[in-house]
């Protein structure tokens, strides 16, 4: 089965640290990869995770996000969830991701959510 690319950077400017994902969310194990990323998030910044480039979820990966967001929210890490293809960010809100972290179309509107948490 083919797995995504994690591709992790921080942006110390606004504080965040980014997780872009590229390639198929479909195995579980896959998407919990980005739950090890958590404890790794610096004090006082916050979590994007860009599924922009994510071909397809399974109902399996986008539980796994699902319970990612709720670990942050428990873990006090400000998480966004950014997707840029209406169709699969639909997808994301269906899962109820939204209830949990803020679903939004491009890392510029992530942006004032991270300012808030900083």
């Amino acid at each position: 089965m083919l797995s995504p690319v994690l591709i992790a950077s921080t942006d110390d400017t606004h504080r965040m640290l980014v997780m872009t994902v590229e390639g198929p969310l479909v195995d579980p194990a896959h998407a919990a990869a980005l739950r090890t990323v958590l404890p790794a998030v610096p004090p006082g910044f916050s979590m994007v995770v860009d599924l922009s480039g994510v071909g397809w979820f399974s109902e399996a990966s986008l539980a796994t996000v699902r319970d990612i967001a709720r670990e942050a929210a428990a873990a006090g890490v400000v998480l966004v969830v950014v997707c840029s293809d209406t169709r699969r960010r639909a997808d994301l809100v269906m899962a109820d991701i939204d209830t949990l972290a803020p679903v939004v179309e491009a890392i510029e509107h992530a942006l004032p959510i991270t300012r808030l948490a900083a």
